[in-house]
């Protein structure tokens, strides 16, 4: 057996590979060994409007920071988007137990502003009829922060929230922070809050939706990614909890910037466009590019 230890020259993806493998001891780039999210400007949020599709996701993804506004004086507006109804994993009847709980939460938050937009669970699409709805609900309570999940997360109805969100930002010059909050999955996040002191109030709260707890330890999950997130707080803080947001504004027409949460050393081929939203998204709509503030609702 040849136990000779030359290597063939090294072709494509091989190539790729090794080009982006730094040498032994030393590093890829200049830039810093670990970049942590900023804090969030909460001084900046003047009226802020949450987008919830399901009841308990305005625990889960921004419960903390909803109890910090609220202490704060500033206005907040919830809006729940579905009836709750469970897409037919619930028994009849379940859509308005959970908006009973829905209620329950908010008062645990110390909301009292919040709308029912009753569209069936588990049956969003990104077509007329929700944009119109959630554009409606931005124009009505003229926000300057829009909260909603993610276009790239897990559940589908969430992302169809996410875009029409989008949508909404684009076309109203009240919105000036579109804020992407976390449910079925972690976000490269660009800001974080600290909400060691509000997790009680936050968890509380999320103890109000018995039904969906009976179905899905979700309690054990949130507490288990505020204490992760916590790891992004500078500096760290032991035993504490933070929620995390992926934060857009105007300027990038409310979505990632081209190439977020990739290694500065990548190669630009590989990098995301700036549709990445809408890609992740995995519809068929097409989000345009951001009107002008001409054709913007002013509201």
């Amino acid at each position: 057996m040849n136990m000779s230890t030359s290597v063939a020259p090294e072709t494509g993806a091989d190539a790729a590979i090794a080009a982006l493998t730094p040498e032994p001891g030393r590093a890829a780039d200049s830039t810093p060994l670990c970049v942590l999210p900023q804090p969030l400007p909460l001084h900046q949020a003047r009226r802020v409007l949450v987008l919830a599709p399901h009841p308990d996701d305005e625990c889960i993804g921004c419960g903390g920071l909803v109890v910090r506004l609220v202490q704060a004086g500033v206005p907040v507006r919830v809006v729940l988007v579905t009836d709750g109804s469970g897409a037919g994993g619930l028994p009849g009847g379940a859509g308005l137990v959970r908006q009973d709980e829905f209620r329950a939460s908010l008062q645990r938050l110390g909301v009292s502003n919040y709308a029912l937009l009753n569209f069936s669970d588990g049956q969003l699409t990104p077509t007329a009829p929700l944009f119109d709805a959630i554009a409606e609900e931005v124009c009505r309570f003229a926000p300057n922060w829009l909260l909603a999940p993610s276009a790239a997360d897990a559940h589908r109805d969430h992302r169809c929230v996410a875009q029409a969100a989008r949508q909404a930002a684009m076309s109203h010059a009240c919105v000036d922070t579109l804020l992407e909050f976390e449910t079925w999955g972690a976000l490269p996040a660009t800001h974080v809050l600290d909400i060691t002191n509000e997790f009680s109030s936050k968890m509380a709260a999320l103890s109000e939706h018995r039904t969906a707890l009976a179905q899905m330890d979700y309690a054990s999950a949130t507490e288990g990614l505020a204490r992760y997130r916590a790891l992004l707080l500078a500096p760290a803080r032991v035993g504490g909890f933070a929620e995390a947001y992926l934060c857009s504004g105007r300027d990038s027409g409310f979505a990632w910037k081209a190439g977020w949460g990739r290694p500065e050393w990548w190669p630009a081929p590989y990098a995301p466009t700036p549709m990445i939203v809408n890609a992740l998204a995995g519809g068929n709509s097409v989000v345009g590019p951001a009107k002008s503030l001409s054709a913007q609702q002013r509201c």
